[in-house]
């Protein structure tokens, strides 16, 4: 009769064990899942122009996309943000021998109207200052 009541000491535990490892599971895939998008993703939402170009590039990002302006040229892409980069990816004007997936380096001046893109030679010099003409997206 001992050894039962052993045995059922041991199952207990185990299940109280696993429990607690549900538990913090739940807890942590709930705080990925539900967490709020970063601010400067809300932040960069809106129209942006190039100051320092010959060509002036034009960025609209919206909740759900980013519309590029270059050249005479308009290109939608999906995107989202960490807070220091941009994630886009193109979703049309596909070339299929040239990449699709891009990174962006950027950060915004502290009273969040001008965007700085870090080009790959240089620091953050690209500069896009805010418009204030409203989306309607």
């Amino acid at each position: 009769m001992k050894k039962r009541l052993n045995f059922k000491k041991w199952l207990f535990l185990i299940g109280i064990q696993f429990f607690i490892l549900y538990l913090i599971y739940s807890f942590f895939y709930n705080g990925i899942e539900n967490r709020p998008k970063a601010d400067n993703q809300t932040e960069l939402i809106g129209i942006w122009k190039s100051t320092k170009s010959a060509n002036i590039v034009e960025f609209k990002f919206y909740k759900d996309s980013l519309i590029s302006n270059a050249w005479g040229k308009s290109t939608k892409f999906s995107w989202e943000s960490d807070g220091n980069k941009i994630y886009y990816t193109q979703l049309t004007n596909i070339d299929p021998e040239l990449e699709t997936d891009f990174i962006m380096e950027y950060r915004l001046n502290s009273e969040k109207d001008t965007l700085f893109v870090k080009n790959s030679e240089s620091e953050f010099t690209n500069e896009f200052v805010k418009n204030i003409q409203r989306l309607n997206k």
